[in-house]
């Protein structure tokens, strides 16, 4: 695990670390802003001194043995309050939330100097000490510091679980909510981190060996702190995967409704408000020409999409004929289509005969009479109804033997 996840996780920290850097004067004067990247320093000291190449050469680097342990918890320590003091900055008025961030680091520096102080004067008793009863029982300084380490760190999470559950629970859905919510599952399953590691002091103490749980100290510490520091920034690059996920429906959307505006472009290119059909346009440089200026801006070309079905559409209602949409309703209605799918297999039969008709007559010599159909209010309700129609008009489930009273003699109106 930490000859690979870890530097891996080290590597997105440092990341973000590194490119907050050049707006570090900005941070500075929000103090969210600098316990968040306090975090991310943090976790990204963490998994870098925990990382192996860097574990086994920490003790030659600093003289001092096992050095690298000590190292690692005083930085969890150092992360367990940034994240304590980020919700504090978060839950409380700014003149409350700076007393109890206040509070935090002065326990924190107090917490940090006894672990260093006992942990130096019991480094002798552990140096290459490889037993399980030796390093977790082997002399009370060191009991001492990891029991003031696991209560520090115990004690941050608990309140970390509590603050999240309490604010989570009075807000609306959004990307804070499941933030929080988030945080405090990571927080919980932090707690086995500490749980695990009081149980080895308990059983080292009493002659019993559980190393054999050791990964269950591994995954709640690593998993933990990783969902705990996800969700208490998720607020902020949260919404950038909501954009993103609906730029890549809108393209999706974009590309599946083609074969239907396609049946009506090939028909009338005026429905198209910018000709795909111009000079260059077949050639490979003129079809990327048309795929960068669509990802561009697809919000846009996905509603012209809309819109130009919706003209293609209005072109065929001279064409229709109510008397064949209420075979066609009938036939589908008897294999077991309801609801919308039954619309829009409807609509989509009436779009291919109206097709048929219209490329068979030089014009409609009927005026349109407006019938029942569809109407959504806006664009995401129009893409799913349009969806279901061009899925039906690209199968084609009604066969013309079925339908043989069909008269290609304009006589309605479609909606």
């Amino acid at each position: 695990m930490n000859t690979t996840l870890y530097p891996l996780v080290a590597l997105f920290a440092w990341t973000v670390v590194l490119s907050s850097l050049k707006r570090f004067p900005a941070i500075l004067k929000e103090p969210a802003r600098l316990a968040a990247w306090f975090l991310y320093l943090s976790f990204a000291l963490i998994f870098t001194a925990g990382w192996s190449t860097i574990w086994n050469r920490t003790d030659g680097w600093t003289g001092l043995p096992e050095s690298n342990t000590l190292i690692t918890m005083c930085l969890v320590v150092c992360y367990s309050a940034s994240q304590l003091a980020l919700l504090q900055l978060w839950s409380y008025t700014p003149d409350r939330a700076r007393r109890r961030v206040k509070v935090t680091v002065s326990i924190v520096a107090v917490v940090l100097t006894a672990m260093i102080a006992l942990f130096v004067h019991s480094d002798s008793t552990h140096h290459l000490q490889q037993s399980f009863k030796d390093w977790y029982g082997g002399s009370i300084e060191y009991d001492t510091y990891l029991f003031i380490y696991l209560t520090t760190y115990t004690t941050a999470e608990v309140e970390v679980i509590r603050l999240c559950r309490r604010y989570s629970k009075v807000m609306s859905r959004s990307w804070l909510r499941t933030g929080l919510i988030t945080a405090s599952v990571g927080a919980a399953i932090g707690l086995f981190y500490s749980i695990t590691r009081f149980a080895d002091i308990a059983a080292a103490l009493t002659d019993v060996d559980i190393s054999l749980w050791e990964n269950v100290a591994e995954v709640g510490a690593g998993l933990g702190a990783l969902l705990v520091m996800i969700g208490l920034t998720l607020h902020w690059w949260g919404p950038r995967i909501s954009a993103l996920a609906q730029r890549s429906r809108r393209l999706t959307a974009y590309i599946r409704l083609r074969p239907l505006w396609a049946g009506f472009y090939a028909l009338d290119s005026s429905i198209a408000f910018d000709d795909p059909r111009g000079p260059g346009s077949g050639s490979v440089w003129g079809r990327m020409r048309t795929a960068t200026r669509v990802l561009g801006d697809v919000e846009y070309h996905v509603a012209r999409r809309v819109v130009e079905i919706r003209d293609g559409i209005l072109t065929l209602r001279p064409y229709q004929d109510p008397a064949y949409a209420e075979r066609v309703h009938t036939l589908f209605a008897g294999r077991g289509l309801v609801g919308d799918n039954l619309d829009a297999a409807v609509t989509a039969e009436q779009i291919h005969a109206a097709l048929d008709a219209r490329e068979a007559a030089t014009h409609g010599d009927r005026p349109a009479s407006p019938t029942a159909g569809n109407s959504p209010a806006d664009l995401d309700a129009e893409l799913k109804w349009l969806l279901k129609v061009t899925k039906h008009f690209t199968k084609r489930s009604a066969m013309p033997d079925e339908l043989v009273d069909t008269d290609l003699t304009p006589t309605g109106g479609i909606a």
